[in-house]
Order: C-alpha cells, then structure tokens, then sequence
C-alpha cells in the first residue's frame, strides 16, 4: 500500500526518534537527523526506508497507539496494558455495543471504537464539555468518531442506553454508578473498571458483590520491556509499573436476600 497526500504517517528513526507526520506537499519534518519532505513521502510503499542527511528513517503506518501518542491528552490515560486486559476479558469484538464512563481524552473510547468496528457503536459519558470536545478532535483524527456517541452526562444517575454488551468505567466513585450499570447491562454483560488505588478497588469489588455482578476479579498488571543486546540482554531499568487497578465482573440475577443487593 502507498502513502497518499493526507494520511499520517509514522517516521520511525530509532527507539528515541518516532514521528507523526500527516503528508501534505510542500510540508516538511526537521530532525536532529536531517530534513524529512512531505514530497518525498508521497507514493512511497509503506515500510519504505528514507534516505536522511546523518541517517535513514522507515515510513510506517501508524497504529491506533502510535496515533494517539501523538493526539492531545488533558487528562491521564489509561495505558496500553490496562485497556487491552480489559477489552480481552470482556469479549467485545465487532458489532458490540458499549457504554464507556469517563471519556477523558479518549483513549479508551478510541480502543474500543478501534474493536466493535462499524457495525458496533461506543456510547461515552463524560461530565465535561471541555473533555468531550477534546476527545472528539482526538477520534475525529484516528477516523474513529463515526463508530462514537459522546454524551454529556452522569452516569450515577442514568445511562439511557439498554441490553448494551459491556460497560467500562473510569471515574472516582464507580461504585456509586452500579445501579445505572445494571439497568443498562444485558444479562452476563460485563463490567471493567480502573480505579488507580486500593481503596478504590475495595470499595468497587465488594459494592460489585452486593448488586448482582459475579465472577469477580481484581488485577494490577506490571509491565517490564527488555533491552536486548548480545551477551547483556535484561529488563530495562525503568518500567510501567504501577498505574492501577483494574476490577471485572458479569450482571447476573441479583440475590435480593443479600443485604444491600439491588433487583433490576
């Protein structure tokens, strides 16, 4: 496949020198390793190698992570090993639909989106306009935004949607939206939550317990990439290591017997 005129375009140099470039004639990078031209780009195949001044550079088509690297974010992430843990364990794939709290940024909303396809549809909620309008420039660049619906509202108080596939919160209090969840779940949809203390996870799991939720689990994934070099290879020194927690469950009938359970 050959880059044309518009499309963005990952210029990758080394570990240290990755570049988002949307290619547009006459436009050109400047790096330590020389001047990049648009021009130059255009009609090349992807995974072409550049020519550079003190090097050389490979142009590559950007992945939805490498897209988003470079997007705007106001707000912190989810990162990479968290949202692809909890798209896994929650079994959305093409055609889902799926209620997300928290758009922030819109990583998140941008991975999901990126999985149900254009059959599916992503509906977030978020409490601010200035995320919302942020989010939406970010999905509007991945080409994204079509399979998205941002709605300004509270989802302690209501999600308006129904027999949705699964519901991803990112919020403080996600305990306190469980009621709203449930009503918006279809039976043995699943719920992911991220919540960076364990307080947060505590309070989460065990409210989870009370409102009908099962198969209930609570992780923290460590991530540690490895510097390989002949005769010295080792886990780098610096690593993604705490960014928080992520807690799962599925809607089942709740036991109304149960103290503090809720019947939807």
């Amino acid at each position: 496949m050959k880059v044309s005129e518009g499309e963005e375009v990952l210029l990758y140099v080394d570990e240290r020198r990755k570049y988002l470039l949307r290619v547009e004639k006459g436009k050109y990078l400047s790096t330590d390793k020389g001047k990049v031209k648009c021009d130059e780009i255009i009609g090349l195949e992807y995974g072409s190698r550049l020519k550079l001044s003190k090097g050389e550079a490979y142009v590559l088509r950007p992945t939805v992570a490498d897209l988003y690297r470079g997007g705007l974010r106001p707000s912190q992430v989810i990162y990479p090993k968290d949202v692809s843990y909890m798209i896994f364990y929650s079994g959305i794939g093409p055609g889902s639909k799926v209620v997300e709290a928290g758009t922030g940024s819109g990583y998140l909303t941008a991975a999901l989106a990126h999985f149900v396809g254009d059959e599916g549809k992503v509906y977030s909620y978020d409490v601010r306009d200035d995320m919302q309008r942020n989010a939406e420039k970010n999905l509007r660049r991945l080409k994204l935004s079509h399979r998205v619906e941002l709605k300004r509202g509270d989802v302690r108080e209501e999600i308006t949607e129904r027999e949705v596939d699964a519901v991803f919160l990112d919020m403080p209090d996600p305990w306190n939206a469980l009621k709203s969840v449930r009503v918006a779940l279809k039976p043995s949809g699943h719920l992911s939550v991220f919540v960076p203390t364990l307080r947060q996870v505590e309070l989460t799991y065990l409210a989870m317990g009370r409102t009908g939720f099962t198969d209930l689990r609570a992780d923290q994934l460590i991530l540690m990439e490895i510097r390989v070099k002949e005769n010295a290879t080792r886990p780098k020194n610096v690593g993604v290591m705490h960014t928080g927690y992520v807690v799962l469950g599925r809607k089942v009938q709740a036991d109304i017997s149960a103290p503090g359970s809720i019947e939807v």
